[in-house]
């Protein structure tokens, strides 16, 4: 199979879009992840901290699931 030309500045684009999506992925993790440690303590018992925090991503998780289903439902 034959590689296809692929004109430079449509790779720039492609390469940079990527970038950028890669990096608002990994903020939103970033922020993900200090969210959680917080509201573990609020929401949850303070007596199995590991436990509040993995009912929080759980959570969190189901939670951010659903949205995304449902907004690209529309």
């Amino acid at each position: 199979m034959r590689a296809s030309k692929v004109p430079l500045n449509e790779l720039r684009r492609v390469v940079i879009a990527a970038s950028v999506g890669n990096i608002i992925e990994w903020y939103d993790f970033y922020i993900f992840g200090s969210l959680a440690s917080i509201l573990a303590v609020k929401f949850f018992e303070k007596s199995h901290p590991v436990a509040a925090f993995l009912s929080t991503v759980a959570i969190c998780s189901v939670t951010r699931s659903v949205a995304s289903t449902r907004s690209s439902s529309r």
